[in-house]
């Protein structure tokens, strides 16, 4: 398994800069790119090289993708079967749910409208859906910038607590999959809803 953070210079813990990532990923691949290689060496080496890189940007800069190698590259799974999902998260389920089915609904349903009448019947529910759905991207991005936030403590402490911080990191990586997930599907929906 490459070692996405050695590949780019960064240190092998549970938070990094965004901006120091981001400009680690553009020292490296101003060397890599194909086109500033490829009278040096073969093209197709160098963009095997310059794909790798941009990979390993995109696995560390997503905290959910950056949780999973580091608990790999420490050799713990990052997710067991008999992890329960945290309570917080379990609770959000429902409304999550509900809200995917009744902006879909309410698409469907404006798909199938035949007249102008009709779409304005549809209205009262749509604005209604729309200001769920805003309010519930508010709790998950609010519950999301937690998790990152707590990314951020573990850092401070990781080379000292490795072996005690691994649960914890299992955890915020559950959260940033359920969280991540939902903060898109439901931004989707808005978008989907919008253009009603």
């Amino acid at each position: 398994m490459t070692d996405y953070f050695a590949l780019l210079d960064q240190p092998r813990r549970p938070w990094l800069d965004p901006e120091e990532l981001k400009q680690a990923f553009h020292r490296k691949s101003l060397r890599t790119h194909p086109d500033s290689r490829a009278e040096k060496e073969g093209a197709s080496a160098a963009g095997q090289e310059f794909t790798q890189l941009n990979e390993a940007y995109q696995v560390l800069q997503d905290p959910k993708r950056r949780l999973q190698h580091l608990l790999e590259l420490e050799g713990t799974t990052p997710v067991a079967r008999s992890t329960a999902v945290p309570p917080d998260i379990e609770q959000l389920f429902p409304a999550v749910a509900a809200l995917t089915q009744q902006a879909h609904s309410l698409v469907d349903r404006d798909a199938k409208a035949t007249n102008p009448l009709s779409r304005s019947l549809i209205k009262p529910q749509l604005l209604q859906v729309q200001k769920a759905l805003a309010e519930t991207l508010a709790i998950l991005q609010s519950r999301h910038a937690a998790a990152v936030a707590r990314l951020q403590q573990l850092a401070s402490v990781w080379e000292q607590a490795r072996l005690t911080s691994s649960a914890e990191l299992r955890d915020l990586y559950l959260r940033f999959s359920y969280l991540s997930r939902w903060i898109t599907e439901l931004q989707e929906k808005q978008v989907q809803l919008s253009a009603l």
